[in-house]
């Protein structure tokens, strides 16, 4: 778990967030082409896949970019809690094609896998394609060493994700290798193998897909935070002086950043000024543990008051 103590101010930490992944994005665009060709010229339906798990990952390296974006972040007039849903709906409808397409590559790697079970002979797998399995181990792996100690400095769950897509492309491509190396050095039995990563690599796909889509209905439906947050939301509330309980805490995600509302009970006894005092304690206590707050509201009621 990272401490909030560690990471980075939040100007910082952006700059950093978007240079590592712009990176990702030039990177994974120059892959994802590349292993696009070498499936098309290299007859290879496993590389097919692995294209498009590369293709998942180009467009989760885009929706940080939007999600980091200042101006869609900021708040304004017409925007009081900002624009942080502009990523989450950008995200669903990644999810959503994503999704679409690892289902027809699965489909299309079973229906060939079962042709070639009642007779038919697939072409052999090119080299270019196991050069490009090859390439795409290395630069995913490196992408991914590349960005984790980002996430450590700056604490973004969004580029944690991102991390760990590139970490799961790079073990999806291992697969891919060995597939394609077997479908090309065992013989004509042995290629068979080929549309049988297919369909193995899509797996990987359709669950990237289900997990942006379930993440982007989370928060579109205002799901609150877990009960293990919004505790320890409550004990930092209960930490200020004054503060006899903290009666309820409501939270939600609006895009990557927090909002979150308290029903704080004080005495009944302390002045307007001083209640306030207390309140703006809690709120820089919670922004300086979340950085990504993005509002906090907290309702002050009598220690005695019931209702």
């Amino acid at each position: 778990m990272i401490n909030a103590s560690t990471i980075m101010p939040k100007k910082t930490a952006d700059t950093h967030i978007q240079s590592v992944t712009l990176k990702g994005v030039l990177i994974n665009t120059l892959l994802t082409l590349f292993k696009f060709l070498a499936a098309i010229f290299g007859h290879s339906a496993a590389m097919l896949s692995d294209a498009v798990h590369s293709l998942s990952d180009l467009a989760t390296d885009i929706i940080v970019l939007v999600l980091m974006k200042p101006g869609l972040k900021s708040n304004d007039a017409t925007h009081d809690y900002g624009r942080g849903k502009y990523g989450t709906v950008a995200a669903l409808i990644t999810g959503i094609i994503i999704g679409f397409i690892g289902l027809w590559l699965c489909h299309h790697g079973v229906t060939v896998a079962i042709r070639t079970i009642h007779g038919q002979v697939l072409q052999q797998p090119g080299y270019i394609a196991l050069i490009a399995a090859l390439v795409s181990i290395v630069v995913k792996e490196w992408l991914y060493r590349i960005t984790l100690p980002v996430v450590r400095k700056t604490g973004s769950q969004v580029l944690a994700g991102n991390a760990w897509h590139h970490r799961s492309d790079a073990i999806s491509s291992i697969g891919t290798f060995i597939g394609i190396f077997v479908a090309i050095f065992f013989g004509v039995r042995w290629r068979i193998v080929d549309p049988i990563t297919s369909v193995v690599v899509s797996v990987f796909i359709i669950r990237i897909a289900w997990l942006l889509i379930l993440n982007a209905v989370r928060d579109l439906s205002e799901h609150s935070l877990p009960d293990e947050i919004e505790a320890e939301i409550a004990h930092l509330a209960e930490e200020e002086p004054d503060v006899k309980e903290v009666r309820k805490v409501l939270s939600r995600r609006v895009g990557q950043s927090l909002a979150i509302e308290l029903l704080v009970a004080m005495p009944g006894t302390l002045s307007v000024t001083e209640a306030h005092r207390h309140a703006l304690r809690i709120e820089e206590k919670l922004k300086e543990k979340y950085d990504n707050i993005t509002h906090v509201g907290i309702h002050i009621v009598p220690e005695d008051y019931l209702a």
